[in-house]
């Protein structure tokens, strides 16, 4: 099925990219305590993918959220499409790297939490269209992505 920018498709996904490159932006300069929101909104983003194949764990990511666990549900939102890193400086931002699943590029974004770091990150790596599309994000299990 074709996916490139003279697809019915294409209309769709740039206005998803364009969201999901605002969700980055967002994450990017928000406190610690719009964690819990921007992750639900990324979460809501991901499911409305017009070519996603890999749904993420949305019950666990939305209890995690109501007992504000942003960071947790923020990983439960990574994990299942992205491999990642995340790193802190002793009183400093949050810095997170993710890899999507069938991409080798690295994505990485800062924030003033865990969470808005790895919102930031996986949602800049959607955001990225790779040649003319954008990728499935189905598990290859014979296949490792290594961050170091």
């Amino acid at each position: 099925m074709d996916h490139g920018p003279n697809s019915e498709l294409a209309p769709q996904l740039a206005a998803w990219r364009d969201a999901v490159g605002e969700l980055a932006f967002a994450s990017a300069f928000a406190t610690p305590d719009g964690g819990c929101d921007l992750v639900r909104s990324l979460a809501s983003l991901v499911q409305t993918h017009p070519q996603l194949s890999l749904a993420i764990d949305e019950p666990l990511v939305a209890a995690l959220l109501d007992v504000s666990a942003d960071a947790s549900a923020a990983l439960a939102l990574v994990e299942p499409l992205a491999g990642y890193m995340l790193s802190r400086a002793p009183g400093g931002r949050h810095l997170a790297t993710v890899v999507l699943v069938d991409q080798a590029s690295e994505h990485h974004a800062e924030g003033a939490s865990a969470a808005l770091a790895l919102v930031g990150a996986l949602a800049t790596a959607l955001a990225e269209p790779v040649g003319n599309t954008t990728p499935k994000l189905r598990p290859n299990p014979n296949r490792e992505l290594r961050l170091n």
